[in-house]
């Protein structure tokens, strides 16, 4: 059994879920969402807040990226996991220490708070992630 408390990649937890994750935004419970899911104009990435669970336990957004080098430093997410499933493209995941993960579509990702990395993204990302607060 894997353990997901652990950083690096998973079998794709999410593939149901991923496949139409744009068609089930406007339906309980995941909310109404008014967001067309795209990056503006002149813009690199995108992120699309799509839900939010009552009691502030988790929340649910899509990430959405051109090609390029995306760095996250951990300060800025102390207190969750995240759990992230790639819906298309492609992207290597760096982090300091560990052996480059390459993933494409349908590939699910696991981050523990504080993690520090960088997403190299090589084919247009679209991704869905969950952050789970400890």
């Amino acid at each position: 059994m894997t353990d997901i408390s652990t950083l690096g990649h998973v079998s794709p937890l999410f593939e149901g879920f991923a496949a139409n994750a744009r068609e089930r935004t406007d339906q309980w419970p995941y909310g109404k969402s008014d967001a067309k899911l795209e990056i503006a104009e002149g813009e690199q990435e995108a992120v699309h807040d799509l839900w939010a669970a009552p009691g502030g336990q988790a929340d649910l957004h899509v990430w959405l990226a051109k090609p390029g080098r995306y760095d996250v430093d951990g300060k800025d997410r102390p207190n969750f996991f995240e759990v992230t499933s790639l819906m298309r493209g492609a992207c290597t995941v760096e982090e300091p220490g560990r052996e480059p993960v390459d993933l494409v579509a349908g590939d699910t990702y696991v981050m523990q708070p504080g993690w520090t990395g960088t997403w190299v993204v090589t084919d247009h990302v679209e991704k869905a992630f969950v952050w789970v607060y400890v």
